[in-house]
């Protein structure tokens, strides 16, 4: 339940947060990217990355643990990776 809130919790900020007239390509987010991102972008963008590998898998729930374990596991492979793009990791990742 706690999760579930959480959870609810993000998508009401999400909601609430001002327009920005600003259009990201996620596609073309490098791993070396994700070092110069805040906390909150980064919390986004991984939220974005799980719901869209979710939404390709035609899996609806949001599992924050799972999310957990593979922003970390992204973390380290592209530490190692800065010139991988993200969604390319998580694949690579995935397949493993």
């Amino acid at each position: 339940m706690k999760k579930q809130l959480l959870a609810i919790g993000l998508l009401m900020a999400a909601a609430t947060m001002p327009a920005k007239a600003e259009v990201i390509d996620l596609g073309t987010v490098k791993c070396s990217d994700l070092a110069s991102m805040s906390e909150e972008d980064s919390g986004f963008f991984f939220t974005w990355v799980h719901g869209y590998f979710g939404g390709q898998a035609g899996d609806t729930t949001m599992d924050l643990g799972a999310m957990e374990a593979a922003g970390k596991a992204i973390g380290e492979y592209c530490a190692g990776n800065p010139d991988v793009g993200v969604l390319t990791a998580v694949k690579q990742l995935s397949e493993q």
